[in-house]
This record gives C-alpha cells, structure tokens and sequence, in this order.
C-alpha cells in the first residue's frame, strides 16, 4: 500500500513540474503544489535560485566536466580568434551561429522565451563576429561591410520565413536597411532636406502596404516587414543624425511624424492590429 501511495505521490510531483515547464501554472502555485507532495524538505521548491544551486550540486563529474571543458573552450577561442586563419573563423562563426539557432529552434514549442534570446543571440553572434574578421582582413570601411549585411540580411530573413517567426525576418529588414544606408552615404553627397525624406519614406510607404499585402498568407512577415516600415519612416531622421545632415530639422521632423503615425495608426488600429497581432 506504501509502495502505490508512492508511485501516486511521483506521479503527481511529475505532473506539477510538467505544468510549471509548460507555464500551464504560474511558479509560485507550482512550488506550492509541489510543498504540499514533497515529504522530503530537501526536495521542496526553493525559488529559482535554490533550485539552480540544487542542480548544481546534483550534476554528475562528467556534467562538471563538460560544462568546464566548454567554458574553456570558448575563453580559447575569444582570445584567439583574431589569430585564426579567415577560413577556420569562418566556420567557427557559422557555426557557432547556427547552434544557437537550432537549439532555439527545438525549444520553440516547449520554452519560447528562451527560444528567443538563443534566436537573438544566434543572429548577433553571426553579426558580431562577422564585423570582427571584415574589421581584421579588411577594414570597416570597404565594402565587405555591405557584403556582410547583405549576407546577414539574406539568412536572418530567410531562416524568418522558413521558421515563421516575425523577429529574425525584422532584424533581417534592419540589416539591409543599414546596408542600405551605407549606400546612399558613398554615392550621395550633402542631400537636400527633401532628397534625404525621398530617400526613405516611399519605401516606408510601400513596406507598409507590403505588410497588409502579405498578412493573409505570411502573418510573420507581414509583422516584420510593419516593424520595418516603422523603422523606415524615422530613418531621414536617423541618418541625417548619424551623418550630421540638416541638424536644425531633425527635432521638427521627429515631431511631425511621431504626431502623423500616432493619429494614422490611432484611427487605424483595428486595421493593423489585425494583420500584424
């Protein structure tokens, strides 16, 4: 009779802690469950960081080992990575990258907020890293810097749409406005005021008729590419600050322009929040 009382209680135990991972029940209901069945103190909930020091001292030498040999490794390679052949950072970069993504990718269903920040950190990862070998090789100021944000631009847009997941295809859209950017900063000399809102705010315009457009079909992208449009329309502002072009406007147009959006996305909310929520 014992011997099933127990097997009852695991069973039970078991349950909570799956309902606490699938954030079926808040924490704090879930640790009180969980005090009510587990006998033991020692195996009672203490918070979250009594039980990472409770893991910590449960995990086997070859888990210390490994966490360690890990560690040391990624020390070794930040220190080093300047030092390595262009292609062996290259391969590191991408890979290291790409296990954070995949990683992310299979905690998508079960953990999606730390599917994100692995998402997040793959990408600037891959970024980060990028800027450091074209800064080593061949300086920020060719144009290895275009081709390293087109590239970004190109797999963070892509692997957006292939996983159907809003923010990687929006960091996507920013790195190729910024690539953009670089763009219009080497041919274009000293803009006009009008020129520098030619320079954007069409394609603001038509980013956003692109999220409406693609909302049925791609909700993710139509949700990126409405973030980007937003990006878009304070980018005269943005890179006339960046460049030091027509400062005396910019407070004005940064005004103007949060006063035209407030109003349009006010008097459309019921619009946008459907295609984009």
């Amino acid at each position: 009779m014992a011997v099933k009382d127990e097997e009852k209680r695991n069973l039970i135990v078991k349950e909570i802690e799956s309902w606490r991972r699938n954030k079926l029940l808040p924490e704090q209901y879930s640790d009180f469950l969980l005090n009510i069945y587990l006998e033991d103190l020692d195996e009672r909930s203490k918070g979250f960081t009594g039980n990472l020091v409770r893991q910590i001292g449960q995990a086997s030498g070859k888990q210390w080992l490994l966490t360690f040999g890990i560690f040391a490794l990624i020390c070794f390679v930040v220190l080093h990575f300047s030092a390595f052949p262009l292609l062996l950072q290259i391969v590191v970069t991408c890979a290291v990258a790409t296990g954070f993504v995949l990683v992310g990718v299979r905690q998508r269903e079960s953990r999606p907020a730390r599917s994100y920040v692995l998402l997040g950190g793959g990408m600037a990862l891959l970024l980060g890293l990028g800027f450091v070998i074209v800064h080593v090789h061949w300086g920020v100021g060719g144009p290895a810097l275009l081709w390293l944000l087109g590239l970004c631009a190109a797999i963070w847009i892509g692997c957006g749409v292939w996983l159907k997941l809003a923010l990687p295809q929006w960091f996507g859209w920013v790195a190729a406005i910024a690539a953009y950017a670089l763009l219009l900063e080497r041919h274009v000399t000293s803009p006009s005021v009008l020129e520098v809102q030619v320079f954007w705010i069409p394609a603001a315009l038509l980013f956003c008729w692109l999220s409406w457009f693609l909302h049925v079909r791609h909700r993710s992208a139509g949700t990126a590419i409405f973030g980007a449009s937003l990006v878009l329309w304070f980018m005269p502002e943005i890179y006339s600050a960046l460049y030091v072009l027509h400062q005396e406007w910019i407070q004005i147009e940064i005004l103007i322009k949060i006063l035209i959006v407030g109003i349009g996305m006010f008097r459309l909310r019921k619009q946008w929040m459907e295609w984009v929520a």
